[in-house]
């Protein structure tokens, strides 16, 4: 089973992607992002963040939770290929968990503000049975954690807000419908629950600029689900409303 796309999907869905974004690209405008191999997106300081010398580069880990436990996307249960594809500003990459047959593809391009980074993911079964699980997106902290720190829920907006050294940084997810998202603040360490898969109530933590983003998918065989994820960053809470909203209406169209 090959877990590789076509070129001419990625074609396709690139076409897709970029239409949504009103950001021109310039041949001198070098990507802001580079994928490790726990596809993690890691910012360039010199642009993204103001306080560069201070803040080290936000980093966001995938991984699926099943009844055998947590498998992030370093584990050798995965094939990983990332930066399988890149052209201008869209970077795309491939995990591939071969006991499950799950192939994760995540689109990640800069956002139309230029501070942050949206990432379309889509996740297919490709086996021939259902298979349930939850798909963890981990955002570690700026630097480590600190009393001035401080993580919360917005109900209003669907997003984290982190705060730490005069920078503040929203982490949201959008999938279908009728999948459940659950968002969490704080420590992974003390919130998530490994054995039974479950997560505390917390929509504040003090102290802590780290979070959970939990997605619940039960898929029938060939099934495919597609969302969105963004992390963005500003010093003031306006200008990251603002640089949130226009995620939602340029890319949840």
């Amino acid at each position: 089973m090959d877990p590789i796309r076509s070129e001419q999907f990625l074609w396709t869905e690139e076409k897709r992607l970029v239409s949504q974004s009103s950001v021109p690209h310039s041949p001198f405008h070098q990507s802001t992002f580079s994928m490790d191999g726990q596809l993690k997106i890691g910012s360039n300081r010199q642009t993204m963040l103001t306080h560069k010398e201070d803040l080290l580069s936000p980093k966001t880990r995938l991984g699926i939770w099943t009844d055998k436990g947590t498998s992030w996307f370093s584990t050798n249960e995965w094939d990983l290929f990332p930066g399988y594809y890149q052209k201008n500003e869209l970077l795309v990459s491939h995990a591939y968990h071969r006991g499950m047959h799950l192939l994760i593809t995540a689109f990640d391009r800069t956002n139309q503000h230029d501070n942050g980074f949206v990432r379309t993911l889509s996740i297919k079964n490709q086996s021939e049975q259902h298979t349930s699980f939850k798909l963890l997106i981990h955002q570690q902290p700026l630097i480590p954690d600190r009393e001035d720190a401080l993580t919360f829920y917005v109900p209003e907006e669907r997003a984290l807000i982190h705060h730490q050294e005069h920078m503040s940084t929203l982490v949201a997810a959008r999938f279908e419908d009728d999948i459940q998202v659950r968002y969490e603040a704080g420590s992974y360490e003390k919130n998530w629950n490994e054995a039974t898969g479950t997560a505390l109530f917390s929509p504040l933590a003090s102290g802590s600029a780290e979070s959970l983003i939990i997605m619940n998918a039960d898929m029938k065989p060939h099934q495919e689900i597609k969302g969105n994820m963004w992390v963005l960053h500003h010093e003031s809470l306006m200008g990251l409303e603002e640089a949130h909203h226009s995620v939602q209406t340029n890319v949840l169209k």
